[in-house]
C-alpha cells in the first residue's frame, strides 16, 4: 500500500500529464475510476499517517522532555556540588583562621611562660648569689680569723 504522500504525488502527476479538454483553459481528461480509487486510498491512509505522525511528534516531545529533565538533573547536581565545594572551602577557611588564632594564642602563652620562667630563674639565681656571697664572706672571715690566729705578726 502506498503512503499518503506517494498517493498525493501520483494524483498530481496524473493531473499534470492529463490531456487538456478542447476549448477549455483548466479542463483536463483524467481517468475517473483511477482518481476515485487513489482518493479512497488517500482517505483510508490519512488517519493512519496522521496517527503515525502524531506518535512521532509525541515520541519526539517525550525525548525532548527527557533531555530537559536530564539536563536539569545535571545542572542541579552541579549546583549541589558547587555548594558543597563552596561550603567545604568556607569550612577550610574557618579552620585555617581558627588554627592561626590558636597559634597566636599559644605563642603569647609560651612567651608569658618564658618570661615567668626567666623571672623565677633570675630570682633563684639572685637568692643563690646572696647565699653564695654570705658564704663567701663567711669563708673570707673564717680565713682571716684563721690567719690571725696562726700568724699574729703578719696582720699587724
Amino acid at each position: 500500500m502506498m503512503q499518503a504522500i506517494e498517493i498525493i504525488e501520483h494524483i498530481l502527476k496524473s493531473i499534470e500529464e492529463a490531456r487538456s479538454v478542447p476549448l477549455s483553459r483548466d479542463g483536463a481528461l483524467v481517468n475517473r475510476q483511477e482518481m476515485i480509487q487513489l482518493l479512497a486510498q488517500l482517505k483510508a491512509r490519512l488517519p493512519e499517517d496522521i496517527l503515525e505522525a502524531k506518535a512521532i511528534i509525541e515520541t519526539k516531545a517525550a525525548i525532548i522532555d527527557e533531555g530537559h529533565r536530564g539536563a536539569n538533573e545535571i545542572v542541579e547536581k552541579a549546583r549541589h556540588e558547587q555548594n558543597r565545594l563552596v561550603s567545604h572551602t568556607e569550612i577550610m577557611q574557618e579552620a585555617h583562621e581558627r588554627a592561626q588564632e590558636l597559634i597566636q594564642m599559644t605563642e603569647i602563652e609560651l612567651q608569658k611562660m618564658r618570661d615567668e620562667t626567666n623571672k623565677y630563674i633570675d630570682g633563684s639565681l639572685a637568692n643563690f648569689e646572696i647565699s653564695l656571697t654570705r658564704t663567701l664572706n663567711s669563708v673570707i672571715k673564717g680565713r682571716d680569723n684563721l690567719g690571725r690566729n696562726n700568724n699574729p705578726q703578719e696582720y699587724r
